[in-house]
């Protein structure tokens, strides 16, 4: 497989926020397992830890690989706990871009704070996922104007939930694409009409999503106040272009009990988010180092664990 075709991405986000959670939904959507485990029942891949299932919470850094759209996507699940920092911070060394995960009930917490600075520093890619938001007391519309209120403009909405009128999520609209989609109990999407009463909802995106492009170039912001409309193209090489300076954060959702929304999420991190050949990492003595797979290995050891079976085993 070429680095082309790989995403080594890090959740970040508060502690429960649901990042264990989505790892699970990304594997069993994908066919990596074939149940979908669940926290309270203590049987997810990710926290497989004896204390982790006792505590309900993750303690270490797990790696879930998820193989998606002939691309090999290794996720990075790493706790939110603050006691737990230095998981998140060796998962951050490895990864070519971070998702942060924010739950609809909570808007930003301190966890979304600190994964936003861990970027910031580490000048890394990022997309922000909202979860949770088809269980009670959830608000996507307060945690996306919340997000832009604090981060600003490059927060681009490019999937936003679709509700019935007893606040049921049961469907998704793709910003980009102009397009909606319901799903089945499994996950599995089936694209309809944009419902009626959500188009000024798609317009009012749509205009965040371009007013977040044009932030990305001179060429990009004069055409935008000359009332220039983006061709397609334009827009997802302005986004492209935009997570990987970081001058764009593209912002979508996820319902947990029914997986709507999973598929669309890994969409983007295909799409959006660079692979490790788009990537440079510089060593402590100040070597730089890029992905090329005809020069010789150069491995980094991120992570070593010591297993009671198996010995030492070392994450590179």
């Amino acid at each position: 497989m070429s680095a082309k075709d790989i995403r080594n991405i890090v959740l970040l986000g508060h502690s429960g926020s649901g990042k264990t959670t989505l790892a699970e939904r990304m594997l069993f959507l994908t066919g990596g397992t074939d149940r979908l485990g669940k926290i309270a029942d203590g049987n997810t891949v990710c926290d497989y830890d004896p204390e982790e299932i006792r505590r309900q919470i993750s303690i270490s850094l797990a790696v879930a690989p998820v193989e998606y759209d002939s691309c090999k996507i290794n996720v990075l699940d790493v706790p939110g706990g603050f006691d737990f920092a230095g998981e998140a911070a060796e998962a951050v060394q490895a990864a070519d871009a971070a998702v942060i995960v924010c739950s609809a009930k909570a808007g930003i917490s301190v966890g979304a704070e600190k994964a936003w600075k861990y970027c910031e520093k580490n000048a890394l890619p990022r997309l922000i996922y909202i979860s949770k938001i088809d269980e009670e007391n959830s608000d996507y519309n307060a945690a996306f104007a919340a997000l832009r209120e604090r981060f600003g403009k490059n927060i681009a909405p490019v999937v936003a939930p679709i509700w019935d009128e007893n606040k049921k999520v049961i469907g998704i609209i793709d910003v980009l694409h102009k397009r909606a989609f319901e799903f089945n109990s499994t996950g599995g999407r089936v694209e309809i009409e944009v419902p009626e009463n959500k188009l000024p909802v798609l317009d009012e995106l749509y205009d965040a999503l371009k007013e977040s492009v044009a932030e990305t170039s001179e060429e990009f912001m004069e055409k935008f106040f000359n009332g220039e409309d983006f061709t397609h193209d334009e827009l997802v090489k302005g986004i492209h272009d935009g997570v990987a300076s970081g001058a764009i954060t593209p912002l979508v959702c996820c319902a947990n009990d029914t997986l709507s929304g999973v598929d669309m999420l890994l969409d983007d991190v295909v799409d959006m988010l660079p692979s490790p050949n788009e990537r440079r990492l510089e060593t402590l003595d100040g070597e730089l180092l890029d992905y090329d797979e005809n020069k010789p290995l150069k491995a980094f050891v991120f992570k070593t664990v010591a297993d009671p079976f198996v010995g030492k085993i070392s994450a590179i």
